[in-house]
This record gives C-alpha cells, structure tokens and sequence, in this order.
C-alpha cells in the first residue's frame, strides 16, 4: 500500500492561470481562505484543463476567451505525430504544485498556465473582487501564498521576454 492510502489522501486535478496585462497580474480574492490568488478550479471529468482555466476566468473577471491568448512556454509536445485524428494536444503548463487543502487528506495537483489578456477591464460576478497587480504590489501584498507571488513574477518575465 502507497503511503497516500495508508493516510487516506486524495488528489484532484486543478488547473490556475497567471493573467497578464501589460505589467500587472491578475488576482482573486478566495472568500473561502482570505487569500489572493490567480484564478483556478478544479478540472471537471467532461473538460479539458484549459477549458476549465477558461470558464474559470470568465466566472471570476467576465473575461472572455476571446479576450486571452495563452503564451506556450513548451512547445516541443506539439509536433508529437498521434494516433488519431481526434487526438488533442495541448499546451504544457509551466508550473505543476502539489500542494494539501484543509486538514482532511485533500491534496490539489495544480498546473498553471500564462495566459495575456487584451484588456484590463474586469467585472468580477456578484460577491467577487478581482484586481491587477504590479510586482511592487505583489511583493507588499500580505493576504496571498509564496506560490502565487512567485508563479506570478515568473509569468511577468516571460510575458515581458516574449513581447520584446
């Protein structure tokens, strides 16, 4: 038996994108940990993973797909020759954490994507708050994670490395 048996826990596939507007990132106010964080969600059994970022995105900001353009920072698996016409190939994220939610043997195997957005005009949905950043404002920023203060200046400077 895996020592994840043995301890009763569980891992769900999330998925998180670092949005970016020029220089700014943007982030959510999880009411449920208090926390500033980039938009994520679990990855429902009937979707992929950038469609769950996507739908995620527009519950969060009102962004629309339209408005995103995801910025591959691997792109190698895409020539990858496969089996059926149907086969779908996705960008890899740049970012995979495994991190523990609560105190109940819930772990999350998060993969996060960069995505740019055209527009910085957000309208979060009733009960929401989402906001842009700038790495100043990450760095003094309290109420986040580490995680999400270095996810995010990471994509700053790929997102800035790609548009020079």
């Amino acid at each position: 038996m895996s020592e994840a048996q043995t301890q009763n826990i569980e891992y769900y596939p999330t998925v998180s994108g670092v949005v970016i507007h020029e220089d700014k990132v943007l982030l959510v106010l999880s009411e449920a940990l208090g926390l500033w964080l980039a938009p994520n969600t679990h990855t429902g059994v009937n979707e992929t993973p950038i469609d769950a970022l996507y739908r995620q995105i527009k519950d969060d900001a009102d962004l629309e797909q339209d408005d995103l353009t995801l910025l591959p920072v691997y792109t190698e698996n895409l020539t990858i020759e496969r089996d059926e016409q149907e086969g779908v190939t996705q960008s890899m994220p740049f970012d995979v954490d495994i991190h523990k939610v609560g105190s109940n043997g819930h772990h999350h195997v998060d993969s996060a994507y960069i995505l740019i957005s055209d527009t910085d005009v957000v309208s979060p949905g009733s009960g929401r708050q989402a906001q842009w950043f700038d790495e100043d404002e990450l760095d003094s920023l309290a109420i986040t994670t580490e995680a999400t203060k270095g996810r995010a200046k990471f994509a700053l400077k790929k997102a800035q490395a790609q548009t020079r």
